[in-house]
């Protein structure tokens, strides 16, 4: 794998997550993040350890610790990374459509599109679920996620079909349409019977069916 970083390659995607332009530090940083999210998916939690992730990138376990304190400040750097991949993703894939059937599509085209091209995220996501039962501040995380994940679901439905669903329908659909891509992409990643191609045609096929049955255009 090629974990070398430079800031010319520095992706947009990591602003929300580090707030400023990179220095030198900050490239140490996603090196050690993307090491992290390697080891996560491949070994496990309890097997990626500060000497795992160093090892992969050529460092010693004293320059991982000196940019994380502790191997939970990595992970959640990790999901937060994660997450903003997925944002840019998604929002990357809508960013020429106009109208709100041509927006929705390219919102659901953007999620597996995600999950397709990172193998990887996808299976630290699977981590976050897990953790999120055992810890509130793994909970208030996803829960932010979701809750940008509904504002802008909500949005496209109320705001780009051309007023054809109350903000009362749009909030339902976009509830729903959620769930619908959550549990698809669970189901694909879990499954023998079932790949990502094909679950993302049958929530496309789904999501259509949905917001024509509530009125949509």
């Amino acid at each position: 794998m090629n974990f070398t970083i430079t800031e010319n390659s520095f992706d947009p995607a990591l602003y929300e997550l580090f707030e400023f332009r990179p220095r030198k530090g900050d490239i140490k940083k996603l090196q050690i993040i993307e090491a992290a999210i390697h080891c996560l998916a491949n070994d496990g939690i309890e097997n990626t350890t500060f000497e795992s992730i160093g090892k992969l990138i050529g460092t010693r376990r004293s320059h991982v610790a000196y940019h994380f304190a502790d191997k939970k400040l990595i992970f959640l750097s990790a999901i937060k990374f994660i997450l903003s991949t997925y944002q840019q993703t998604v929002m990357g894939q809508m960013v020429e459509s106009q109208n709100g059937r041509k927006m929705l599509l390219q919102y659901i085209e953007g999620s597996f599109t995600w999950a397709t091209d990172h193998p990887t995220h996808l299976s630290v996501i699977f981590l976050l679920y897990y953790y999120c039962q055992l810890d509130s501040e793994y909970r208030d995380l996803h829960d932010q996620v979701r809750r940008g994940g509904m504002e802008r679901l909500t949005y496209i439905l109320s705001q780009k079909f051309n007023n054809k669903f109350t903000k009362r329908q749009a909030a339902f659909l976009a509830k729903q349409i959620q769930n619908l891509l959550s549990g698809a992409i669970l189901d694909a990643a879990t499954t023998n019977s079932y790949d990502l191609k094909r679950a993302k045609q049958e929530a496309i096929k789904t999501t259509l069916t949905l917001i024509d049955s509530v009125g949509g255009p």
